[in-house]
């Protein structure tokens, strides 16, 4: 090809995929525009949250252990918690997809039954793996729970096991999740339950490009109609979380480590969630 039409196709090419995503996001930003924002629960932005509970990053107070929810809920600080569903369909609080870090067993979480959990130690400790059934009895409404619904695929187990675990506690909780369906799944099976759009640099993740950069600029949350964003504090401020926080949408940054992070995030986001460092 003559080197002039392949500049000119190249540039055609070019002209054209941008054109294609500056329709997109303008699209996705008219379609969140025109909807309502879920009213988001106060205590988001009232009080730090304990990521993973209040944990001691050790066997001391394993993270997501019974232990480190107990010291939360005794400190008077919202839990964040992750969510898994079993081999056997129970939902378990648990972050990784793998066993391994925490435990040392090679094996995912779905291929586990919850009752094997029980016989794995966290790093070591007298600590098991809860089910989200056990973290919610032991809080009893004390201080309000966060849920990431850790849902990777398509959505429909995990979070109806998660709404009926909900359901059946008089607990103030909100979920949040990086998936974006998988929190419309839940506004059609639970409205009333408050979301949150997870995001961030997204840095590591394998994700399409133009998924990477939707999730990344909260070009979602037409699907899933968040009433709040938690987004990667590192990853702040960002056009994406200001024009949500225009909308109207508290902003929780993820997560203070240290108390350089704890002061940033009291400029940058609307409430925290914090790790064990952070004071």
């Amino acid at each position: 090809m003559d080197p002039r039409a392949l500049t000119f196709v190249r540039a055609t090419i070019g002209a054209a995929a941008a054109g294609t995503l500056i329709c997109g996001v303008g699209w996705s930003i008219a379609a969140d525009l025109i909807s309502t924002p879920q009213e988001a629960p106060t205590w988001l932005r009232e009080t730090p949250i304990a990521h993973r509970g209040l944990h001691t990053g050790d066997a001391v107070r394993p993270e997501n252990s019974l232990a480190a929810f107990r010291a939360a809920a005794d400190g008077g600080y919202p839990i964040e918690l992750d969510v898994h569903l079993a081999a056997d369909g129970v939902p378990v609080v648990f972050h990784d997809d793998a066993l391994e870090r925490m435990t040392g067993d090679p094996r995912l979480v779905s291929e586990v039954t919850s009752a094997e959990l029980k016989n794995l130690a966290l790093l070591n400790s007298s600590e098991r793996i809860p089910a989200l059934d056990e973290v919610l009895a032991l809080v009893e409404n004390r201080v309000p729970i966060l849920i990431e619904i850790k849902q990777r695929g398509e959505p429909g187990a995990l979070e109806r096991a998660v709404v009926n675990v909900v359901r059946a506690h008089p607990a103030e909780v909100a979920v949040q999740s990086f998936n974006p369906y998988s929190l419309a799944y839940v506004k059609t099976i639970a409205p009333d339950l408050p979301r949150g759009q997870l995001s961030g640099s997204l840095a590591g993740e394998k994700l399409p490009g133009w998924q990477t950069f939707a999730l990344r600029h909260t070009l979602m949350n037409w699907a899933s109609k968040p009433a709040f964003i938690a987004y990667e504090l590192d990853a702040l401020p960002s056009w994406g979380t200001s024009l949500q926080r225009a909308r109207g949408r508290p902003l929780l940054g993820w997560t203070a480590n240290n108390p350089e992070d704890f002061e940033r995030a009291q400029h940058v986001c609307d409430g925290v969630i914090f790790s064990h460092g952070a004071f």
